[in-house]
């Protein structure tokens, strides 16, 4: 590090100080290097005019106050608050000497916990919309600068909370700045730093070698954080993609960040990762999307950065192409898409940071058929060295794959990988004994195939019995709660009564497994039976199903119990007698093949006085997979397969054997095993031969795998529980705990459990992918009380006793997690979907079907935890089919298909629902609620939810209205929000308190 005395301008409070510091450049020490000049303390002009906000045009509430702490001058101004939206305005009248660009600083605070906005006018012309992040809480101080360009004389900058803005901030003061001249138009393609428009401490220096030009810019420091910046105007020859270059120092031995605006608007955060030393220079490049003329790049030390580098040049080029396929028919995975975790962060249209340990993206690929597949990866390294990842399929380690330098622009690197039909995972990782430090863009599959654009990619086809031929009776549609009908998909369903009763299909596909989804009676005493039915193929009969129904039928007021003399509960949802359906599953003795006859058929000897079936799937399922190498075997510590022993204490010794003694993983072969206590996991890979051979069976309740720690693999089971009623005390999920980080759950299908996921805070990164859960008696996966980075996806939830897939803020908040192309059908009670509380959490591409009470498509509420949302929660592309439900046990209202509900406090995190279909919603399509409806004029909630987006949502057919609120203020703003075949019309807004901001291609309400 340099030792050079070094002064900057520094603002303190109200005063003007001179500082100094010992450097690295200039000034990438610590902030703990700075310290005043005593005695130089005099007023000096600043390098720009700061015009303090209680001297402004105040207007529409505008206030001073002085009740938050850190403001400068006398004062700052309030009252952009929601009873003042479309008023209050603060106005600054500035003085421009000669006419040019000009920064326009704004420091203000923002204690909300998310973004807020308000309007920019120049001269009473609206020029931008503003986005102000968070800051700590109201008594912090942050800054937001926009470019301007004013001519010489007087001008009014007026910021404004607009009908479209979310206001709720204070401001303090407003700093006008002169750009410096910046140099010539395409002076490039290298641009020096030094030539670079310097501002907010940013300055020239010589006092580290190897900088190209005649010097470097340094300052960017801990006292320069939220100002420094080096903005460079660069041309562009033509439209397209071009890579720009950096050039830079990093000696703090960590990787650092600055923040890349194109144009004046903040395009991402960056990462430039550390160099030897001071003296040592390393690149880092960004693909940027310009159009042909000039450009400006301005590399800032925003708040949200980390800063401490030096800037020696910046190059722009055109990008490179991305390389060609591999040989053959590709399909490209883009890796942006994937579920990635361990610090790697995601660009508009690739991943950076795969820096440390840790670090990986997981790509899900699809193929029609098992074979050693090519792959092509589109990476980048810059480092002008080998770069190395490990590679893992379906979790298992296939190699270590080597990244050659690629300098500035994209390039390829193919291998080939054995892959299984059907889904599979490809990770590209950074372990202990990689390197890292590259970029990825992309994956190319030879043969592979795209995944479902809405919900969970399956192996089977699912046949609907009402769809099929019957001489039987066909169930018309009836929503009732408490009927067999409501609990059908679709509504609807055959019920074989009589000997010779039948319904078939025509197979789509060739087959040697069946599903069937069937209601049979239970004893009179509970418990259910057990009765046979008659599977033929092709007229002919190919096996006798065994059925029950031990696993179907409930009592009483919720949770319900098993025996028909369960009560009632005051104030419990008490249809009678329901959950009428359970799944029995086959491998069958011979294969169906593709367009046969498939039936099932009541004959003489299937005793049960009826059969109401659903539907079936039907799926080819492989061969068992093999073990893996250096993996140890459940068996050679004594369990044995399909016996009635307990098999929890082998299962627990062949972990412990395989940690002691550095083997990959534990085997489970195919057979059932039974587990009668709970196994922990950390640090470990259990697998199985594939869900259809390797089956965990639990004796109990209460027995589970339970998360102790990180990186966990649990791959290809099934686990079986013998829950029969709902307990809440002692039941447990099957999978539940804490996943710590780096953790993989893929291809497991769990039945008769109480839950199949709990997943509990420490997780942070887990990725379950690839599965099922069927007949719970509560939740089908809840992410609960402060999970964070998790992604839950390609799993399909069926018949579920509570939310299928829910987010459950408890205590603390869940963080950026994630429910993507999944399949939510007839949850029993509840919601296809939930998200309670939390901050930027998402449901993407998905379908939820066939909800049955107290219930809706997505719930999106704080009911169950005074916690806030915060940030942005997303519900794009995903579509909604015979969603929503009565809800008057909770709260004496019917729920939409998409229902936004405040109970405790202001919604006052965006809410984004973009892409999705509601179709045939029960009640109302989209609804908007605060409270307890049970009067038509209760008292007036005043707690906003607010922002809302709503755009291209599409209502076909709903049992109430289109769009409906209730007793709740706030803004939504609507664009290509179409509805049609509402019952009682298109919109209901209770006493006309919502505000609806229609922007265009509106129609319907």
């Amino acid at each position: 590090m340099g030792t050079a005395k070094k002064n900057a301008w520094r603002t303190w409070g109200g005063r003007i100080l001179v500082a100094s510091w010992l450097s690295a450049g200039v000034g990438c020490g610590a902030s703990a290097d700075l310290f005043v000049e005593e005695g130089l303390a005099s007023e000096r002009q600043a390098a720009g005019s700061t015009y303090e906000a209680e001297s402004a045009a105040l207007s529409g509430g505008a206030v001073i106050a002085t009740d938050h702490a850190g403001y400068s001058g006398s004062g700052f101004v309030g009252g952009f608050t929601d009873g003042n939206k479309g008023n209050a305005a603060a106005q600054f009248t500035v003085s421009i000497s000669a006419a040019g660009n000009f920064d326009v600083t704004l420091r203000y605070a923002n204690g909300t916990g998310s973004a807020q906005t308000l309007s920019l006018y120049v001269d009473g012309t609206k020029v931008k919309q503003i986005s102000l992040g968070a800051t700590a809480n109201w008594d912090n101080w942050g800054t937001r600068t926009d470019t301007l360009s004013l001519g010489a004389g007087t001008h009014t900058l007026r910021y404004k909370f607009d009908t479209t803005d979310s206001g709720n901030v204070n401001l303090d003061n407003l700093t006008l700045s002169a750009q410096a001249t910046p140099p010539p138009a395409g002076s490039g393609p290298l641009y020096e730093a030094e030539s670079a428009a310097l501002s907010g401490g940013a300055v020239i220096a010589t006092d580290h070698p190897g900088y190209s030009g005649t010097g470097f810019v340094g300052g960017f420091t801990d006292g320069n954080k939220g100002n420094a910046a080096a903005q460079f105007t660069v041309n562009a020859s033509a439209t397209g993609n071009h890579d720009a270059t950096l050039r830079y120092a990093n000696g703090t031995g960590g990787a650092q960040t600055l923040s890349l605006y194109v144009d004046g608007t903040k395009v991402k955060q960056i990462s430039l990762d550390a160099t030897a030393n001071w003296d040592s220079w390393g690149t880092r490049t960004d693909t940027l999307s310009l159009g042909a003329g000039t450009h400006t790049l301005r590399y800032k030390f925003d708040t949200t950065d980390s800063g401490n580098v030096n800037l020696d040049s910046l190059n722009l080029t055109a990008a490179t192409p991305p390389p060609p396929p591999p040989t053959g028919s590709g399909f490209v995975y883009e890796a942006e898409e994937q579920f990635f975790s361990g610090g790697v962060a995601k660009e508009s249209a690739w991943l950076r940071d795969f820096s440390a340990p840790g670090a990986r993206v997981i790509f899900t690929v699809n193929l029609d058929a098992a074979a050693a597949t090519s792959v092509g990866l589109r990476y980048l390294n810059n480092s002008g060295t080998n770069k190395t990842l490990n590679v893992y399929v379906n979790g298992v380690f296939a190699l270590t794959t080597t990244l050659a330098p690629t300098g500035s622009t994209w390039s390829g690197k193919t291998e080939t990988l054995s892959l299984r039909r059907g889904l599979n995972t490809i990770t590209y990782q950074y372990d202990s004994v990689n390197t890292g430090g590259v970029d990825i863009d992309a994956l190319t599959v030879v043969n592979g195939k795209a995944l479902a654009d809405r919900g969970a990619t399956v192996p089977y086809q699912e046949l609907e019995a009402e769809a099929g031929t019957t001489n039987a009776t066909v169930l018309n549609p009836n929503r009732t709660p408490g009927t067999v009908e409501a609990e059908s998909s679709g509504r609807r369903a055959v019920k074989l009564t009589q000997t010779g009763h039948y319904v078939q299909w025509s197979a789509p596909q060739a087959a040697n497994s069946l599903v069937v989804r069937y209601g049979m009676p239970d004893a009179p005493a509970g418990g259910g039976i057990n009765a046979t039915l008659s599977l033929y193929v092709n007229g002919t009969k190919l096996q006798t199903l065994n059925l029950t129904s031990r696993h179907a039928w409930v009592y009483g007021g919720y949770p319900y119990g098993d025996s028909p003399s369960t009560p009632s509960k005051p104030g419990e949802w008490d249809p009678g007698p329901h959950r009428f359906y359970d799944e029995s599953r086959f491998l069958l003795s011979s294969s169906i093949p593709a367009g046969a006859t498939v039936k099932l058929q009541k004959d003489g000897g299937d005793t049960a006085a009826y059969y109401t079936i659903d539907l079936i799937d039907l799926e080819q399922v492989e061969a068992p997979q093999p073990m893996p190498a250096n993996f140890v075997s459940i068996t050679s510590f004594g369990a044995i397969a399909d016996d009635n022993g307990d098999d929890t204490q082998a299962i627990l010794n062949a972990i412990s054997n395989a940690k002691s003694t550095g083997r990959a993983g534990v085997w489970i072969p195919s057979g059932a095993f039974n587990i009668n206590s709970r196994v922990t996991l950390d640090n470990i890979h259990l697998r199985g031969a594939g869900p259809w051979y390797t089956r965990i069976q639990a004796t109990n309740i209460g027995e589970h795998f339970t998360g102790t720690g990180s990186n966990v693999k649990v791959i290809d089971l099934a686990y079986f529980g013998n829950v029969v009623e709902r307990n809440d005390g002692a039941d447990r999920a099957a999978f539940e705990g804490s996943f710590g980080t780096g953790s993989l759950i893929q291809n497991v299908w769990i039945e008769h459990a109480k839950v199949g996921y709990w997943i509990r805070p420490g997780t942070d990164g887990l990725y379950i992918v690839n599965g099922r859960v069927r007949n719970s008696y509560a939740d089908g996966i809840n992410l609960h009380a402060g999970v964070k980075n998790t992604m839950v996806s390609h799993v399909h939830a069926r018949n579920t006793g509570d939310d299928a897939f829910a987010m459950w803020s408890d205590g603390a908040i869940n963080e950026n997690c994630t429910f993507r192309h999944d399949t939510a059908q007839l949850p029993n009670l509840a919601n296809t979907f939930a998200i309670y509380n939390g901050r930027d959490n998402k449901l993407l591409d998905s379908v939820g079907a066939d909800t049955h009470y107290a219930s809706s498509g997505v719930l999106i509420t704080d009911w169950f935890a005074d916690l806030p949302f915060l940030g942005t929660t997303e519900v794009r592309r995903v579509t909604f089919n015979r969603t929503g439900g009565e809800q008057t046990v909770n709260f004496s209202m019917n729920a939409g298909a998409v229902w936004v509900h405040g109970v405790r406090r202001e919604i006052s995190g965006h809410i984004l629902v973009e892409d999705v279909e509601i179709n045939d919603s029960t009640f109302s399509g989209i609804k908007i609620s605060w409270g307890k409806g049970a009067s038509t004029n209760p008292p007036v909630n005043n707690h906003a939810i607010s922002p809302v987006t709503l755009k291209n949502v599409t209502i076909k057919g709903a049992g109430a209205y289109g769009l409906e609120t209730f007793n709740v203020p706030g803004t939504a703003t609507c664009t290509n929000v179409t509805v049609t075949g509402a019952a009682l019309g298109g919109l209901s807004n209770h006493n006309n308190r919502y505000t609806f901001n229609k922007v265009s291609g509106n129609t319907g309400w």
